[in-house]
């Protein structure tokens, strides 16, 4: 913020984004931490995305799952959509079992990593929460 001439200007370059993160252990949590750079709002759930976990979807931004076991069903997917999240991103090593023609006929906005280093998957979910940040006015910083 500069005030030097008697009017402030704000840095809108950097967003917020609430994000939460499921089924993430405690490596990717760090890692994960250390790339977000203290700009995003970050919820970890060491739990993966179910029945009793959804609801802490509810207000947020983006949601990331990290190597999901149980196939993502349809009705999760539309309980994603359901509590208005508008953004999605999965990473796995192995294929990830979505249901993706409705991901792409709704609003959500999605990323598939596939990535064995954590490190380096880390930077990629921070970047791409980043990018859909700044090419969306609802989240960017007074």
């Amino acid at each position: 913020m500069n005030s030097s001439v008697g009017f402030y200007t704000f840095d809108y370059s950097k967003d917020i984004m609430k994000v939460i993160v499921y089924n993430i252990n405690q490596e990717e949590k760090e890692l994960l931490a250390l790339a977000n750079r203290k700009i995003h709002k970050i919820t970890i759930i060491t739990d993966p995305l179910d029945e009793n976990t959804v609801h802490f979807a509810e207000a947020k931004d983006a949601v990331i799952i990290i190597n999901q076991e149980n196939q993502l069903s349809h009705s999760f997917i539309l309980k994603l959509i359901s509590l208005g999240i508008p953004y999605l991103i999965l990473k796995s090593l192995e294929e990830f079992f979505i249901d993706l023609p409705i991901i792409k006929n709704s609003a959500i906005q999605y990323k598939i990593i596939k990535c064995s280093d954590p490190k380096v998957a880390a930077s990629l979910i921070i970047e791409t929460l980043d990018n859909w940040g700044n090419s969306d006015q609802d989240h960017l910083k007074p």
